[in-house]
């Protein structure tokens, strides 16, 4: 059993906040990304030592919720902890405070063990020590990703939602794993929702499932709807009839 979560600090730069409002989702993604990638290779299980044994990290599905938005100029700080296996899932917490550690989100993020060559996840436990986790309380309790019970969400491209924009796949978007890297697939998802449609502007949940792989050269159209039941606003990403992202989001 590990002893302690770890930590990494970050300073927030106007690029992350579009120089002027609250941190964007694009920045933390990024934050949170590379400090669980950092904790895994101090762990022994980052993307290279992964690759070395054919297996590759893809993160499947996230919850984030949001209290607070840091600005340009904050400190901020990256607490991480893996918490075990969920199924086929890898089980990784976050949490992003402030320089005086008052907290400022928390996430959940549910990661694959892929094998490379067959593009096919693989048992979680026939990868990672079992003591590899942390028996820490979850930022939120309620932080629970998946979005496939929601009303709305299907395999297939919902009728009657609003066309919001379409986008071709570049190199700059492309990760090692050889597809676009999920921080702008979170970006896309927030983006496809109108300004008119984000309260303030400022996020309070974000939940994702990433469905496919999206590959360079790909053309992606992003769509949007309410749900009012959920208070929420609902939003896909597509390439051609096939549905690669979903996500839900509530905004203050």
């Amino acid at each position: 059993m590990l002893e302690q979560a770890f930590e990494t600090k970050y300073r927030v730069r106007g690029y992350d906040c579009g120089y002027g409002g609250p941190l964007k989702p694009l920045a933390i993604a990024n934050f949170f990304q590379e400090a669980a990638g950092d904790h895994a290779f101090a762990l022994g299980i980052g993307m290279e030592e992964m690759f070395a044994r054919g297996r590759t990290w893809m993160l499947s599905r996230l919850d984030i919720e949001l209290e607070d938005w840091p600005q340009t100029g904050d400190e901020v700080i990256v607490r991480t902890w893996p918490a075990g296996t969920d199924r086929i899932f890898a089980v990784r917490y976050l949490e992003l405070l402030s320089a005086d550690r008052r907290r400022l989100a928390g996430a959940r993020y549910d990661y694959l063990v892929v094998d490379i060559e067959k593009r096919r996840p693989v048992r979680p436990e026939k990868v990672l020590d079992p003591d590899m986790r942390m028996d820490i309380s979850p930022p939120y309790p309620d932080l629970v990703p998946g979005l496939q019970d929601i009303a709305g969400f299907g395999a297939n491209i919902p009728q009657g939602w609003n066309e919001s924009f379409r986008l071709r796949i570049c190199p700059r978007h492309i990760d090692n794993n050889g597809h676009a890297n999920n921080g702008h697939l979170i970006d896309w998802l927030c983006d496809a929702l109108p300004l008119s449609e984000r309260a303030s502007g400022a996020p309070t949940r974000i939940k994702v499932d990433f469905v496919s792989e999206v590959k360079e050269g790909e053309e992606l159209v992003a769509y949007w709807a309410d749900n009012e039941p959920l208070n929420a606003k609902l939003s896909i990403l597509a390439r051609g009839d096939e549905l690669v992202a979903r996500a839900m989001t509530r905004w203050m």
